[in-house]
């Protein structure tokens, strides 16, 4: 998944910024599959944010589901289908974005 977060505001300001702060949630038929957050992730860093300028965070899924212990377990063989992503970061949701698998 491809994250970008793009400023609004006409001057220069810092958030904390990174995969430990802006996590990446799966779910499928309204349940959640996978999210980021249960990962080990790297710690996020304070980014300055210039208006129109993105920041790119790049996290990836490798189809496991998420476990109680974190990001095991896996969907079943050849789950494939419509799931829906959406990223949270500072109390802040994206729009909902359906993609599909292949099986």
């Amino acid at each position: 998944f491809s994250v970008y977060a793009v400023s609004t505001s006409a001057t220069a300001c810092a958030l904390t910024y990174g995969p430990g702060s802006a996590h990446v949630i799966v779910t499928r038929h309204g349940h959640v599959v996978w999210d980021s957050a249960a990962c080990n992730l790297p710690a996020a860093r304070t980014v300055r944010f210039t208006l129109g300028v993105p920041r790119v965070l790049t996290t990836s899924w490798n189809r496991q589901a998420t476990t109680p212990s974190g990001c095991a377990g896996s969907l079943s063989a050849g789950a494939g289908g419509t799931f829906d992503a959406v990223v949270m970061t500072a109390g802040q949701s994206s729009p909902v974005h359906p993609f599909k698998l292949d099986k």
